[in-house]
């Protein structure tokens, strides 16, 4: 995700926090002509919300930043930051609600001009939905949360609105207890609301996040390629701001060559960053770990045994004796016999895959052949030596070099 659609996000922000001072005004206003402490205090709840979007405004601007020598991370949690300050405000707002509730239980202040108020709240209820809609839009295509979090203010600003006009009913009709009960009914899904988006917020600040959703889409990836990646270890993934990084930690096959190994690798990282645009780095940690058990196939043109001749062409030879090999000593043998088919360049690397090698004693095999077994088929191959004879001495000169 580039920086203009974090630019899109930052203007959406702008544009709602010229939208919230104008709506705080009018409210404001009308709260001082019809003398309803309701209208005030909603009015200051909305600019309340305007402080806090001007939060989300900042941390989005700062999280375009390019990471330097004192950030070396990037500002990118600037924007979770700014989230959990709207959030907490969002928990503040829910206590002045419930207080007022509580107050407004017993007394009863007789406003004037309510048709204004009743305008007013009206204006307000549809800005409110209107302004929720587009930072909700905002946040999901610029993954923020702090729009998200001014997104959820606004749709509580509206219940808020819905609240206000029972109480001025209420207060048209004398009667005490209604806006109360109705305020502190509101003032706990609001408080709900606060609580959750400040968990989540301060969760990702300390790195915490769980999504089994992407981190099974990551594994499925690495799982696709078992003919590099042996075994996955550990993946961690963290949100900062807007994006996500990540990195996972890998046993990878001893027998892969450093070329193939680099070139496979660097395909992963590119198909992990394709999974979820808001990825913004993955990195991966290979270990290459020793193998428990090897198997050797060598060439033979005569005998099934350790003791059979080692053929020196492909073309003389008439099967493999393959020798698994553990801790330096042989364990057990067998012997496949290999048919003219089989020994074409297309289909030696899947016989050899066949039986599981891992090593080829080279019987001087053709170019093709060779590039099939070390980049298709992960096959080291080690050279036979014109004075080597038998399979147990090959075996054993391998097993000195290695």
């Amino acid at each position: 995700m580039n920086n203009l659609i974090l630019k899109e996000g930052e203007d959406t922000a702008k544009s709602s926090i010229s939208n919230l001072l104008f709506l705080a005004f009018i409210k404001g206003v009308a709260g001082f002509i019809t003398g309803m402490p309701v209208i005030l205090a909603d009015a200051i709840s909305t600019l309340t919300d305007t402080l806090g979007l001007f939060a989300a405004y900042i941390g989005l601007k700062l999280s375009r930043k390019s990471a330097d020598k004192n950030f070396a991370y990037g500002y990118y949690k600037f924007e979770t930051f700014a989230a959990l300050i709207i959030s907490i405000s969002i928990i503040y707002l829910a206590y002045v609600i419930c207080l007022e509730g509580i107050k407004s239980l017993t007394s009863l202040e007789e406003g004037a001009y309510r048709p204004l108020a009743i305008t007013t709240t009206v204006i307000s209820i549809i800005l409110s939905y209107k302004l929720a809609k587009e930072l909700k839009l905002a946040a999901e295509k610029v993954n923020s949360l702090s729009l998200l979090a001014s997104s959820k203010d606004k749709k509580i600003d509206m219940f808020s609105g819905f609240i206000v006009l029972v109480s001025i009913f209420a207060n048209y009709k004398n009667i005490p207890y209604v806006e109360g009960v109705v305020t502190i009914m509101i003032s706990m899904f609001i408080f709900k609301e606060g609580f959750f988006s400040t968990k989540e917020s301060l969760f990702f600040l300390l790195d915490y996040w769980n999504n089994p959703i992407l981190l099974h889409k990551i594994k499925r990836v690495f799982k696709h390629e078992h003919e590099i990646i042996k075994k996955i270890n550990k993946i961690r993934l963290r949100r900062a701001g807007t994006f996500i990084f990540g990195e996972a930690f890998v046993d990878v096959n001893p027998f892969v060559s450093m070329e193939d190994l680099r070139d496979s690798l660097e395909l992963l990282e590119k198909k992990v960053l394709d999974i979820n645009p808001y990825i913004k780095d993955f990195s991966i940690h290979t270990h290459i770990p020793k193998s428990k058990k090897t198997r050797i196939a060598v060439p033979v043109k005569k005998g099934k045994s350790l003791q059979a001749d080692v053929a020196n062409t492909l073309t003389e030879t008439e099967g493999y004796v393959f020798v698994d090999v553990s801790k330096n000593r042989i364990n057990k043998i067998h012997y496949k016999k290999i048919s003219p088919l089989d020994k074409q360049p297309l289909n030696f690397g899947p016989y050899l895959k066949k039986e599981k090698a891992n090593i080829l004693i080279d019987c001087k095999i053709n170019s093709l052949i060779y590039y099939n077994l070390r980049r298709t088929n992960h096959i080291l191959i080690y050279p036979n030596f014109g004075d080597i004879k038998k399979v147990k001495q090959t075996v054993q000169l391998l097993l000195i070099d290695t």
